[in-house]
């Protein structure tokens, strides 16, 4: 139980991750040196570390 409570917090944690992201400027994005289609990908993999 407590192991499908740890996924379920990191999915909601990538989300909103995302979320915050996406709602970034391009200029900012670039900055930090993520495109607009790696936001995903990106938030996922620095999220793997607390995986299971």
């Amino acid at each position: 139980m407590f192991q499908y409570l740890k996924r379920v917090s990191i999915g909601l944690r990538a989300r909103r991750a995302e979320r915050a992201l996406h709602e970034l400027p391009d200029h900012i994005l670039k900055d930090i040196g993520i495109r607009r289609a790696a936001i995903s990908y990106a938030v996922r993999e620095h999220l793997k570390d607390d995986r299971i």
